[in-house]
């Protein structure tokens, strides 16, 4: 018996809650910096056809096709990453390289890097024969140097943090992910006490109350998600977003969702999150092929990390890091490859309707447990059968 799937279902409504809340929120921004209030608008509307295209094809692609181009489409996705350092290529804002311009369109390659980085990851974790520290650090070290070089320090604990999982789930080496996740720590701390703007941003985070300058937006974010209350305080009735609040269509739209809608709004936007991340960790869960399993878990670890950091930024439990929030805040590149991958796991959950929805799905839900064996993946438990092998 077919069951309906919540897949689609889930994202489409963040995308339009995020239509929505950037169609009212950005429109003294874009109205005072570019001149049209509608700019922020348009430019989203312009991407969801673009991002349905991309669900579209990878729904329908044959895995056989990717995994045949699983490498060549990960060292082009690096090579992007190095041509936003070319002038003539690469699109600078703020003091930071992120943007490559082609002229009819500009986009992040680190958007498409961790799309990619989670397929071909997922395919060499599931070969035991590769499953080891030192391809782990060869292929993802140039990519982190890259994206930090950017500067986009958030975005490469975001690819590192997913990578790491997926090297957890395959059978990776516990004890080699301690020692690299220490040292990246305290190479992250290196890049924070050299950076002057990432200090102030932990200075205001250590010390909100020092400082006013610096602290001044995220103490805005901070009033609006309070004035919000229960219930908010109504569409199109944030004060904080006229004045006060930075970036409203991208870091900040979150806070203008609690300030209107309350706590309930961002308790339903919570919900979508979970009922979307824990339907791909179930189809990740029962899948028997290792390298599909990972892919989905991977998509899963991403939109879930993504949406952490950026709640956790918003309620000032970590600095203000510019990660934007998956399916609903304002950005092209974020909201392509979001659809990509989401049509990717639609794929994958189609090539196994069978085992998904099979009558003995439900004696294999509590599958999800970790085990020692280096020959399968840690996001299922073996059988009695598999041990008897």
């Amino acid at each position: 018996m077919t069951k309906k799937s919540p897949l689609i279902i889930s994202v489409l409504l963040l995308t339009l809650i995020g239509i929505f809340f950037i169609a009212i929120s950005s429109l003294s921004e874009a109205s005072s910096t570019i001149g049209d209030q509608f700019f922020f608008l348009k430019k989203q509307l312009t991407w969801i056809p673009i991002s349905l295209i991309t669900y579209f094809i990878a729904s329908k692609i044959d895995l056989k096709i990717i995994i045949k181009f699983v490498t060549p489409t990960y060292l082009f996705s690096l090579l992007l990453l190095v041509l936003v350092f070319i002038p003539q290529l690469g699109s600078s804002a703020l003091g930071a390289s992120r943007w490559l311009n082609l002229g009819f369109i500009s986009f992040q390659p680190s958007e498409i890097y961790k799309i990619t980085s989670i397929i071909f990851f997922a395919y060499m974790f599931s070969q035991e024969k590769y499953r080891h520290t030192k391809n782990l650090i060869i292929y993802l070290l140039p990519a982190l140097i890259l994206i930090i070089l950017e500067p986009n320090l958030s975005t490469a604990v975001l690819v590192t943090a997913i990578i790491f999982s997926l090297f957890y789930l395959s059978g990776g080496n516990i004890l080699a992910i301690f020692s690299i996740s220490t040292f990246a720590i305290l190479m992250g701390i290196v890049l924070i006490v050299t950076s002057p703007y990432r200090q102030a941003r932990l200075q205001t985070l250590l010390d909100p109350q020092n400082e006013q300058s610096i602290s001044y937006h995220s103490q805005q974010i901070t009033i609006a998600i309070a004035s919000g209350g229960l219930v908010g305080k109504g569409f199109a009735n944030s004060d904080q977003k006229y004045k006060f609040l930075p970036k409203l269509s991208t870091d900040s739209i979150l806070a203008v969702i609690g300030e209107e809608t309350g706590f309930i709004g961002i308790t339903i936007i919570i919900y979508l999150y979970l009922v979307l991340i824990f339907y791909l960790l179930k189809i990740g869960r029962l899948i028997k092929d290792q390298f599909q399993s990972l892919i989905i878990v991977g998509i899963a670890c991403w939109i879930a990390y993504q949406a952490l950091i950026n709640i956790f930024a918003v309620a000032s439990l970590i600095p203000l890091t510019g990660i934007p929030l998956p399916f609903i805040s304002y950005g092209g590149s974020s909201l392509m490859t979001l659809y990509a991958a989401i049509g990717l796991a639609k794929n994958i959950e189609k090539n196994n309707q069978s085992l998904l929805y099979s009558n003995s799905d439900t004696q294999q839900k509590n599958n999800s447990h970790r085990h020692p064996s280096d020959t399968s993946p840690r996001l299922h438990r073996p059988t009695k059968k598999r041990q008897n092998n």
